[in-house]
């Protein structure tokens, strides 16, 4: 993947250049209510399935909502294959909360991919369509771009219908699961009675609305961090661009890859710009861009893992 990012990108520019060097540290700052945004939206999922089974308590304890968001960002950067994406589950269900095991943790973690899945397609198409600064060469990969984003938004679609609808008559859906023969048919029942748990809210407008609109926010600070580190590395894009290339990016690296995204980020990144710049500007601050987010990202995600372990450690907070 690398090999392929190399074609368009230099993955470590000799001559980096930063005009605005204040951006890119305006940008880590930011890194802090974005992974603070990133952290809580769980609340919306589990706090009422740890309500449900207990009924002295209302909510996930604060301190594992968000030890675990700020520690598991990091571990997902860097384990390959996406195996981070089970650092938070796992983390959850090792703090014993009420109702909280495995199961709930993985379905809750799992429903709120989908939304961001949905919200990213929705942020790829509306940049494209708004974005003026498209160029002739990009024209060639946009509607590659565009068959891949329908073929995600597919499936981000056809996932939120299926756990939404599992949700909705969890018993109707366990029967179902339940005809399959032997084991499979018993424990697949009940596990599907626990997965259904964290999505229910879902349902639920008091709970459903919130958690959309603070993942829209969570994308608009994201939009706006990688906004800043390309004006920090002299590449003047709008917003609808800018949220265009966070689209892209983050449907590239859905994709199994390296250690710490090695490739998946930068051939992303490569393809996205490519469609907002000259290859004499990809090979210059597009480089420098490239470079600069990837560090930054491991940087902010180091920063607030220290705190978040912090937080794992507190008993009852």
């Amino acid at each position: 993947m690398l090999w392929l990012a190399s074609a368009r990108l230099r993955l470590w520019p000799e001559d980096l250049a930063l005009p605005q060097p204040w951006l890119v540290g305006v940008a880590l700052a930011v890194h802090v209510p974005y992974a603070a945004v990133r952290a809580m939206r769980l609340r919306y999922l589990l706090d009422p399935v740890v309500a449900a089974a207990d009924e002295a308590r209302t909510r996930l304890r604060r301190s594992v909502l968000y030890g675990s968001g700020l520690v598991s960002f990091l571990v997902l950067l860097v384990l390959p294959l996406k195996l981070g994406e089970f650092s938070r589950p796992l983390l959850l269900a090792r703090a014993k909360e009420p109702g909280v095991g495995m199961a709930e943790a993985l379905s809750a973690v799992a429903t709120e991919r989908i939304i961001d899945g949905l919200i990213i397609c929705g942020m790829l198409f509306g940049g494209l369509a708004l974005a003026a600064e498209l160029e002739p060469q990009g024209a060639g990969h946009l509607a590659d771009v565009q068959t891949v984003g329908q073929g995600m938004l597919i499936l981000f679609g056809v996932g939120l219908v299926v756990v939404m609808a599992a949700a909705r008559a969890p018993e109707r859906a366990a029967a179902l699961v339940a005809r399959l023969p032997g084991v499979l048919g018993s424990r697949g029942s009940a596990l599907l009675a626990r997965v259904a748990g964290p999505v229910q809210p879902l349902w639920q407008p008091r709970r459903a609305i919130p958690l959309v609109g603070w993942s829209l926010a969570y994308w608009g600070i994201t939009t706006f961090q990688l906004w800043l580190v390309m004006r920090g590395c002299g590449i003047e894009l709008g917003a609808a661009a800018s949220a265009a290339v966070v689209a892209i990016v983050g449907l590239s690296i859905q994709l199994p890859g390296g250690p710490a995204q090695a490739g998946t980020f930068q051939v992303g990144t490569g393809l996205a710009l490519g469609l907002f710049l000259t290859e004499a500007q990809l090979l210059g601050p597009g480089s420098s861009f490239a470079a600069v987010m990837y560090v930054l990202q491991f940087v902010g995600a180091a920063l607030v893992a220290l705190p978040g372990l912090w937080l794992l450690r507190r008993p009852n907070a």
